[in-house]
């Protein structure tokens, strides 16, 4: 007698929770996502303990730029993590489980160009790199990863509580560097355009490199942003009335206010442009000339420039740090991208709620 049947079935493919952007249904969603393939050869799985939320997001989501990895719709969303390592591949070496890790955000270009080379993929020379989050590839959103253990940034405990101030801090401290290396006199004086979180950030490294410091935004005079600033030895203003730099810092996305900055340059200044929209701007070319004055872009930040974060957030009063974040479970991460709250400063998301 023939016996039953036997249907063999494929297990359950195991899933996590992602905010995925789509880019066919043009739509933003948290939703299951399969968990990523457990760590290869020179691999580390990280558990996302956060991920705070930028405008580089917000312009994903719009569709402004960006792409999902090859051959998929979805994008998980996110490069401004923390986690903790999960597990390791073989052939790791210099971490350990449970260890606390930020992920870069800019892998290598292939085949290698001279500066990926060297180390410097933040300066890609072929424009073929991709970016976690950003450019073909998932981001952190989400809840586990696998990374190559040479783009995780190991964090001491001490600064659990920020660490995710990490990689926006790495960029600032490599436009800090540009503008110092590019000013051929002795700058004192710093405008920052902006007081979003990046302004912030900037503006602190300055004074704490001894400079005098001036930030102009929108907010009010009694706005949060505000009062952080000028109580930490900053100088806030609504306008460039009366205002002089030696170098100046865009982190506003506008590219007018950029642009009208440089009327306000003294001579040798150098203005180093971080988040400025696309827009079509008059270019004051004889004042540059005349004043010897210099326009730098900069994006994305090296190894060095992370581990120069880590020092000097580590250098911060912790009350400082503070008063930047404001915690959201992930589930809320969708209407924090598309609608800033008001009065948040910088927003993080707990991947765990």
């Amino acid at each position: 007698m023939a016996g039953p049947d036997v249907v063999r079935c494929r297990p359950a493919a195991v899933t996590m929770r992602a905010l995925r952007l789509d880019f066919d249904t043009r739509r933003l969603e948290l939703a299951d996502h399969p968990e990523p393939a457990g760590p290869g050869d020179g691999d580390v799985r990280i558990r996302l303990l956060e991920c705070g939320v930028c405008g580089t997001d917000r312009g994903v989501a719009e569709f402004e730029c960006g792409s999902p990895p090859a051959g998929e719709s979805a994008l998980i969303l996110g490069h401004e993590a923390v986690g903790v390592v999960d597990a390791l591949g073989p052939g790791v070496t210099g971490l350990e489980t449970g260890q606390l890790v930020v992920p870069m955000v800019r892998r290598n270009c292939g085949p290698l160009c001279a500066m990926c080379r060297r180390g410097r993929r933040d300066n890609c020379l072929t424009g073929e790199y991709v970016e976690r989050g950003i450019l073909g590839l998932h981001g952190y959103l989400c809840e586990l990863a696998v990374d190559q253990a040479d783009d995780l940034i190991a964090i001491p405990s001490e600064l659990a509580d920020f660490a995710v101030l990490v990689e926006p801090a790495s960029v600032i401290e490599k436009a800090w560097e540009l503008a110092l290396r590019l000013h051929p006199g002795e700058p004192r004086s710093v405008l920052v355009l902006g007081a979003g979180p990046i302004g912030i950030l900037a503006a602190w490294c300055a004074l704490r490199n001894g400079f005098e410091v001036t930030v102009v935004s929108r907010e009010a005079e009694d706005s949060t942003r505000a009062l952080l600033l000028k109580r930490h030895g900053a100088r806030y203003a609504r306008s460039l009335d009366g205002v002089r730099a030696d170098v100046v810092i865009e982190a506003c996305g506008s590219a007018e206010l950029a642009m009208a900055a440089m009327g306000v340059m003294r001579r040798l200044g150098v203005l180093i442009l971080l988040g400025a929209r696309p827009a079509e701007v008059r270019l004051p070319s004889l004042d540059m000339i005349i004043g010897n004055h210099i326009i730098a872009g900069s994006v994305n930040a090296s190894r060095e420039h992370f581990g120069m974060a880590v020092r000097r957030l580590r250098s911060y009063d912790r009350e400082w740090l503070a008063g930047l974040l404001h915690r959201l479970p992930l589930s809320q991460a969708a209407e924090t991208i598309f609608t800033p709250r008001p009065g948040v400063i910088k927003a993080v998301h707990r991947i765990s709620d």
